[in-house]
Formats: structure tokens, sequence, C-alpha cells
């Protein structure tokens, strides 16, 4: 009986790749695809596939006819979900629930930075300049709003409850969420509690629901010297909005992970704003970055590629109605 084959996209290490073979109970040839291959030259590989780990390209995926099931290394599915070209028939899962560490951990970094004046500090240091700021902001007591209480909003919420955050999240339903939240808001809640919060967190995905969400009204609903963090999706954020509240002297700071177009162009207003903070896309890095969210994103394949030999229904099936997954 021929072996199913799965290609992997990922460098694994060899302790990886032992807990994915031993998954696929040899009933599961791997190949692994090293990441520096070129599209043209790993072809070939897709095209034998009946499984896929990793984020290939819409065109590739046109012409792999053997496949069946992709497990993406991402929480973010919006590279297929929002895009037509992606083959219905091929089942799609996502990483969501192993960026629930890394992520609230780059969150909090990023926040104490703006809080604490660091950035400003550090170019002070290279200039050999000894001045303190007399204006700083503390976390205790302050109140956040998460937009997106999922499992990376929630990872975010239980690290504010340590440092005294009073903590609003929201999401679509408002029923049974986490004690580590003092509330829970629906989106049509939102407008109302901008106006409350001193941060505010975006964590939610990329879908036509969330598009413009942050837009100049809603920017400009948020207190003067409000916080905001985004690690959801750059396009959520109307970033021309946000320019032109920042040089209105609006928001007292603001932290970007994701930003919309990506890369940021070099000729872009928010590179030399004081007030913001900008990184490349990588609080939620995994593989060559963080071993320990690699090896969550391994044990989910792994999981998940169990449930699938054994013909059970997939874990972070990912829908294209809505852009997310299900548990």
């Amino acid at each position: 009986m021929d072996r199913i084959k799965a290609a992997v996209l990922f460098d694994c290490d060899e302790r990886q790749r032992e807990e994915l073979e031993a998954a696929g109970k040899d009933m599961v040839e791997f190949v692994y695809v090293p990441e520096d291959m070129s599209r043209e030259e790993r072809l070939p590989m897709l095209k034998q596939a009946q499984i896929i780990f990793g984020q290939p390209g819409l065109r590739e995926i046109a012409q792999c006819e053997n496949l069946h099931w992709i497990q993406m290394s991402w929480a973010g599915t919006d590279i297929y979900t929002a895009r037509n070209g992606f083959p219905r028939e091929v089942a799609l899962t996502n990483a969501s629930g192993c960026f629930h560490i890394v992520i609230p951990e780059y969150v909090i970094a990023v926040l104490l930075e703006l809080c604490r004046n660091l950035k400003t500090y550090a170019v002070q240091q290279q200039e050999r300049k000894w001045s303190p700021i007399p204006s700083e902001m503390l976390l205790y007591g302050k109140r956040a709003l998460i937009l997106g209480a999922g499992d990376i909003g929630t990872g975010v919420a239980e690290r504010l409850c340590a440092f005294g955050v009073k903590i609003i999240g929201m999401r679509k339903t408002d029923r049974n969420y986490p004690d580590c939240y003092d509330g829970m808001i629906t989106p049509d809640e939102l407008d109302q509690e901008l106006q409350k919060a001193d941060i505010v967190i975006n964590c939610l995905p990329g879908t036509a629901a969330t598009k413009g969400l942050l837009n100049k009204h809603r920017l400009c609903l948020m207190k003067e010297k409000a916080l905001l963090v985004n690690v959801g999706r750059g396009n959520v954020i109307d970033m021309e909005a946000l320019v032109s509240v920042l040089k209105e002297g609006h928001l007292g700071g603001v932290a970007l992970d994701v930003v919309d177009p990506e890369p940021l162009p070099e000729d872009h207003p928010l590179w030399h704003m004081e007030k913001v903070v900008l990184t490349p896309h990588i609080a939620g890095r995994s593989f060559g970055f963080s071993k320990d969210t690699e090896d969550r994103i391994v044990h989910l394949w792994s999981q998940n590629l169990k449930r699938y030999l054994e013909g059970k229904e997939l874990v972070n099936r990912v829908s294209f109605e809505t852009g997310y997954a299900s548990k």
C-alpha cells in the first residue's frame, strides 16, 4: 500500500521530525523541503503531496492535484481566505492556540516601552545624553480594551492582570468569558468602550468585517493619551487616519507589529514619528526564532495528523465564510 505523501515547508530539527513521523505511524512519507529552495525547485515535491505543512502560494496550490489538506504554521489565514483561488475541496487548518505566550509577551514588552519612554532613552544612550523625561505612565490601575478575546487576546489579558490592569474584551458574544477579563463587550458596543480605555490592543484577524475597523472616527474617540497596540492584522487600522490623528497630537503612543501594506514603504511617515514603535511582523514568529513556539506548532501538526489518519474532524478547520478556525 502506497504511503501518504506529506511535504513540510520548514526546517524542523531532529526531535520535531521524530514527533511528526511518530504521528504518521508508517502511513506517511515525509518530504522536508528546505526553506531556501526556490518555488520552481520545490513544485515537483508539492505536486506529489496529499498534505502540506506550511503556507504554499496560491499558484502552487492550483498545480497540486493530489492535495487534500494544508496545515498552516500561522494563526492568520487571510493569505487564503481574503483572496480568490483556494480550492474549497482542500481542507485548511491553522495554528491557532500556539501563540498565546509569544505574542502576549511582545505586547507587554512594547507597552512597557511606551509607558516608560524606553525608545527615547535608547536614542539618548546612543547620543550619550543623560536627560530624564518628566512624563511616564504606569500600567497599574489602567483600563485596557482587547479587540479579539481569543487565545492571543486572552493570553494578553492574563498577563495584564498581574500589572493591576482592568481588562475589557471584545468578541462576537459576551457570554462565558474567562476570569482574567473584568467585562466583555460585543462589536456594537465598541464606540462607547473606546472612550473609556487607556490602552487598546488589537488581536483581530484580517477579515471583511474587521478591515478598517479602527477608522479616524474611532481613533479620535480614544483618549488623547491612550496607547494603541496592533498584533492582529495591519488593515484593521486605517493607516492614513492613524498618521493624521498622530500629527494632530492625539494618542499617547502606538506600537505596530503589523501594518498595511507590509513591508511599510521607506517613505511612510510612521517611520519618523516619535510616538510610534514599529517592528517587522515578528511578535508571533516561530521557526528560526522561538523554539518553544516551534514545538507547539509541531505538536499541533502531529495531533492533527493523527486525527486525519483516523478519519476524525480536524482541529482548527478554517471557515472561508468567517475567516476563523473552529476548535
